[in-house]
């Protein structure tokens, strides 16, 4: 489902899937993608760890009162990113920042990026996941719409019409959002493919991911809305909205079409 690779150049193969759970072979045919791009819309209990809200060590106030109120916006952390709604070519989040600044662990050698709070947030995860005895190492952060392009263009080589059905267009990633990440560990190979769904550190990010704004952007039960399950796809929406998120009951792509921020910019 997906092509190997921990370098830079490794998400140009990311964004292929596979609804079933073993990886696609790369042009050796002997290893899984390791970065994931997207399907269609880039789509898409309980390790240890009790008192976990107080390890996160920000405020969640601070999470939302930068928002723009809801409407057109790009930077809003409830934007709506999917097949009808995309991000111009042109739009970078403003505030991107190395994961390397944050001390937060990611595959292959090169630098990758995330919005800062994002960062803020995710380094409290990964570090109180650690000290719970739970790896996560990111495997994908920002995708600029070139780099989404370039993947794209790739995979159209490949599987020429059918890749429109394993990846998302360019523009069409929560990647370009500077908030998405895909996570990987030992366990899973350092691979990023269904796999990682069956792990320990996932049950920890299904209990604790929420607390630190992240939430899981494509759940199971989404494939009859164009959207499969990715246990490896996060996406940072802050601590309240993930809360809010939670209470809805709703997947997060439902959530954010009903929160109504368009990506205008």
């Amino acid at each position: 489902m997906i092509l190997a690779c921990a370098f830079v150049a490794g998400y140009a193969f990311v964004e292929a899937r596979q609804a079933s759970t073993q990886p696609v072979t790369t042009q050796s045919a002997t290893k899984p993608l390791t970065l994931s791009l997207p399907p269609v819309l880039d789509a898409a209990a309980g390790a240890g760890g009790a008192g976990r809200p107080d390890a996160v060590s920000v405020n969640r106030e601070a999470q939302t009162t930068s928002l723009p109120a809801p409407g057109d916006s790009c930077d809003d952390l409830k934007v709506l990113v999917d097949r009808s709604h995309t991000l111009p070519p042109d739009y970078a989040p403003d505030d991107l920042v190395t994961l390397s600044e944050y001390n937060v662990p990611t595959l292959g050698s090169a630098e990758m990026l995330l919005r800062r709070e994002a960062a803020e947030h995710l380094r409290s995860l990964v570090a109180d996941a650690a000290a719970d005895g739970e790896e996560l190492v990111v495997a994908s952060a920002y995708r600029s719409y070139a780099d989404q392009r370039i993947s794209y263009r790739r995979l159209r080589s490949i599987y020429g019409r059918g890749a429109g059905e394993m990846s998302a267009r360019p523009g069409h990633s929560q990647h370009q959002l500077g908030t998405a990440v895909d996570f990987t560990n030992a366990a899973a190979g350092h691979e990023v493919w269904q796999a990682f769904g069956h792990t320990s550190a996932f049950l920890w990010l299904k209990e604790h991911a929420p607390e630190y704004g992240f939430v899981l952007a494509y759940p199971r039960g989404g494939e009859g809305r164009g959207y499969r399950w990715e246990p490896w796809h996060y996406r940072y929406v802050g601590a309240k909205n993930a809360e809010r998120l939670e209470e809805s009951g709703l997947p997060l792509q439902e959530f954010l079409v009903r929160q109504g921020v368009m990506p205008g910019c």
